[in-house]
């Protein structure tokens, strides 16, 4: 078997064609985004190209834009689902016991992978905390310079985690868009490639593997699946996972995509007609604090291809769902608590059947947001 299956880089703006001699994130042309598109899916059957000696995202390297000799020297994926009967089926998939205790690794391993194919020795990343964790911890295996941006106001044991991991961190004083700019910055001042998670097209290559993995451990039998959306990048990635396993004939239809916003931070269900009285903003969803997301149109596109929907949760409901989720032994941040508080509004609300199949994507590790947890769980009058 070879590397991957043969793919193009495209801009979904304009529909070019990007050909890849250099670290390229966006199309500088027209300032659309890049996706991954695999050649000849139709012609192959799934089960038949895994690499079956690996339990972890290597069993998928045919279908990874990377070549298998630069991929960190680390097992990341392959995580565990724990079943639950909560009115309808659900199933929780742990994706916080990823080795820098988030779903983010997936992105960062295929990225780190690329960037040191082309030779490139120094990353730039803007992070609320998980996803620079991530390019910290695999950077540091595979000898990659990391300078990770964050806002000053992200949790203090993220920041502690980057600092241990040895990365660079800059904080920023402002919103996440602003952490965002200041990264800019410092690639076109030469500090390094920009990897952000936002735009650049091999992370969600990572992510999309979640959906390969709940395939070999669900089958055909996913209603739904619950994300928390912030830039959108796990959403896409699993649309795209279950768009490819379709396209090989694997299954008959994709699941559907449920996206889970935080109040305050819902331009997507906003776009999707959905409205709300209230106009404070979450406090404790510090992951998917994003206002204006690079891929909005693409997520809308999935939602309605997969015939999903968009929910609103508040702090209230979020610090409900976080303590009925660490009563059944998760310990998980705020925003992973986003997506459990979704499906039981949903349920409630009878948008979920009792006979439906429900797949949680928990994304990250609480362990690292202690002093938040502290003061969520017993400061609260909830």
């Amino acid at each position: 078997m070879g590397d991957c299956l043969k793919y193009s880089i495209q801009c979904s703006k304009c529909r070019s064609e990007i050909e890849l001699r250099e670290w390229v994130w966006k199309h500088t042309e027209c300032n659309g985004t890049l996706n991954i598109e695999f050649k000849g899916l139709e012609n192959i059957r799934f089960s038949n190209i895994l690499r079956k000696e690996y339990n972890d995202i290597r069993r998928y390297m045919e279908l990874l834009p990377v070549k298998q000799e630069y991929v960190p020297k680390i097992p990341v994926g392959g995580t565990p689902l724990a079943k639950r009967h909560l009115g309808a089926n659900v199933y929780f998939k742990m994706d916080y016991l990823n080795p820098s205790g988030s779903f983010k690794d997936r992105g960062a391993y295929i990225t780190l992978a690329k960037v040191k194919e082309l030779g490139c020795q120094e990353i730039i990343e803007d992070s609320s905390g998980n996803a620079g964790i991530a390019f910290s911890l695999l950077a540091r295996t595979a000898g990659i310079k990391a300078n990770i941006y964050i806002p000053k106001k992200a949790p203090e044991g993220k920041k502690r985690f980057l600092k241990l991991l040895g990365a660079n961190v800059v904080e920023v004083e402002g919103s996440r868009e602003d952490v965002n700019k200041e990264a800019l910055k410092a690639e076109r001042k030469g500090k390094g490639v920009y990897v952000g998670h936002w735009w650049n097209p091999f992370f969600i290559e990572g992510l999309k593997t979640i959906a390969y993995e709940l395939w070999e451990q669900l089958g055909e039998k996913i209603d739904y699946i619950f994300t928390p959306v912030g830039s959108g990048g796990l959403f896409l990635g699993i649309f795209k996972g279950f768009l490819e396993l379709k396209n090989m004939g694997a299954i008959p239809t994709i699941p559907k995509l449920v996206a889970v916003q935080a109040q305050g931070y819902c331009s997507l269900c906003e776009k999707l007609g959905l409205s709300y009285e209230t106009k404070e903003r979450s406090k404790l969803a510090d992951g998917i604090m994003i206002l204006k997301p690079p891929r909005l149109s693409e997520i809308i596109n999935a939602i309605r291809e997969t015939e999903g929907f968009c929910v609103v949760v508040s702090d209230k409901e979020i610090v409900l769902a976080l303590k009925e989720l660490i009563n059944m032994g998760f310990i998980v941040e705020p925003t992973s608590a986003t997506a459990y508080a979704a499906f039981k509004k949903s349920f409630s609300e009878k948008l979920v059947g009792e006979s439906s199949n429900v797949v949680i994507v928990l994304t990250g590790s609480g362990l690292k947001v202690l002093d938040k947890l502290n003061s969520v769980i017993f400061r609260s009058n909830l």
